[in-house]
């Protein structure tokens, strides 16, 4: 079939009455991309023009799919919730293919194959209508309509009025289907409402198929890739699945993951072959990871860049950020908008935010720097922080190549420290320190002979006075 004769109808309308929350279920994210985006790219992906049938918080579920910039898609609004059915006639108007594929907005684990595989079955059978089923005798499958074959007649009875034996009736309704538009036009219009919920189902349409002896395909599929979501657990079990792929993919592309159970990722997070991810890592918001990195366990980067051979020590958090090659981050460090240099350390419990630091230098323990311009080949001592705050706004501390600064310096900005400069420990540097200078900003170190033993001894003969009072007036009343 060629594309152009493929029109795909996304039914996103729903509810989500079954979440229990107040955000549509469509908007939450699978592994960093909201539900509803994942079979609207799918089917961007084969080039198939899209309608969008959007209804309960529109806006929301609108504007989920609009960064995306996804090509060849419109929206059409179902302005009262009366079922599949009806969902699909509030796109009547605007189909224009001669086949019309239909589906759920929350389904996404579908695939490519599952939907070709869809498109051969009906073109082999020369079909009205066809459909993908499933195999499931999992408990968590009550929630999907069941497949009867009863007199060489098909139904599909929704879930809720389904009454039969769910252990005989294993095969269920995925929610994904293809008509002929010529079909549509015609039983469209006849569809009747459920007499239990007084809603229009799409499901009504194979059984008048099958009444009128129309010919009618299904494509079978594994029941992972056509799980529906309509509880936070079963979201919980997609994200899980989705998770598993992509972990999957990466590990044939050379990524060790020594414990790969343990790792949270993103669908947009790019990893180089011969990285090491640790336990606990979180790698989201399109972070991309180059080859031979060491990430250590409980690492979170997020949206940054890591070129090859960056080692992450336990319990670091990066965002915003980018990190030259062989360059070493952590433990336990937080490192924000920043940009790190080549074969630079920034060590344990050292904070950056909105700073650069150069090729080789390090800022190795304790540190913070917050609008700091670090050149090449610097030394930050330990306990140094930059003071880059005057309770109005914020100001830069540029610290030129090879300067050295001594443990436990306040930098107070705006402040520039020349090359090759080098400041005290303990030092308050307040002013422009010029090239190659020493400066020294604490007072001068004094030493008093005998001070503590003759202050111990002032201290306590007043308390012996004190003792022997209280014994020569006891309390009469003892």
């Amino acid at each position: 079939m060629v594309r152009s004769e493929l029109q795909a109808v996304v039914l996103a309308a729903g509810s989500s009455s079954r979440f229990k929350t107040t955000k549509s279920k469509l908007c939450f994210p699978i592994c960093g991309q909201e539900l509803v985006a994942y079979p609207i790219k799918t089917l961007a992906s084969m080039q198939i023009p899209t309608i969008c049938v959007v209804g309960h918080q529109k806006e929301a579920v609108q504007a989920a799919l609009s960064h995306h910039k996804i090509s060849q898609l419109s929206f059409v609004e179902q302005p009262e919730p009366l079922g599949t059915g009806h969902a699909l006639a509030c796109a009547r108007n605007v189909l224009f293919a001669d086949t019309i594929l239909v589906m759920n907005g929350d389904v996404p684990l579908v695939t490519e194959d599952i939907i070709e595989s869809l498109v051969e079955a009906h073109l082999d059978a020369g079909a009205a209508i066809s459909f993908v089923t499933s195999y499931s005798n999992d408990p968590a499958a009550d929630g999907y309509g069941r497949i009867v074959e009863q007199d060489g007649k098909i139904k599909i009875v929704e879930a809720k009025n389904y009454n039969g034996n769910r252990n005989k009736d294993q095969q269920i309704n995925a929610g994904i289907y293809l008509f002929q538009r010529s079909f549509l036009e015609k039983a469209l219009p006849l569809l009747q409402p459920d007499q239990k919920t007084g809603e229009f189902y799409i499901t009504s349409l194979i059984q008048y198929a099958s009444e009128c002896g129309m010919p009618i395909a299904m494509s079978l599929a594994p029941f992972d890739s056509i799980r529906g979501i309509n509880t936070l657990k079963e979201l919980w079990i997609a994200e899980h699945i989705k998770r598993s792929e992509l972990i999957s993919h990466w590990m044939n592309e050379g990524v060790r993951f020594i414990a790969a159970q343990n790792v949270y990722l993103d669908i947009n997070v790019t990893i180089g072959s011969d990285t090491v991810i640790s336990p606990g890592c979180i790698l989201v918001q399109g972070t991309v990871i180059g080859s031979g990195c060491i990430l250590g366990a409980y690492s979170h980067i997020s949206n940054s860049v890591l070129h090859n051979n960056v080692t992450i020590l336990p319990h670091s958090i990066i965002n915003d950020t980018i990190i030259h090659a062989h360059s070493h981050v952590g433990p336990f460090a937080q490192i924000r908008a920043s940009v790190i240099g080549e074969n630079a350390i920034v060590g344990n419990f050292v904070e950056m935010n909105r700073s650069r630091i150069g090729a080789s230098s390090k800022a190795k323990h304790l540190t913070y720097l917050g609008d700091a311009q670090i050149g090449s080949h610097v030394n930050i001592g330990a306990g140094t922080i930059t003071c880059n705050y005057d309770g109005i706004k914020k100001h830069t501390t540029t610290i030129k190549d090879r300067a050295f600064i001594g443990s436990n310096n306040a930098l107070v900005a705006p402040l520039t420290i020349g090359e090759g400069a080098m400041t005290g420990a303990g030092s308050v540097i307040t002013d422009t320190v010029p090239d190659d200078a020493l400066a020294l900003a604490r007072t001068r170190q004094v030493n008093k002979e005998h001070f503590v033993s003759e202050l111990k001894a002032r201290i306590a003969t007043p308390l012996a006075s004190t003792e022997k009072l209280t014994m020569k007036n006891p309390d009469p009343s003892a």
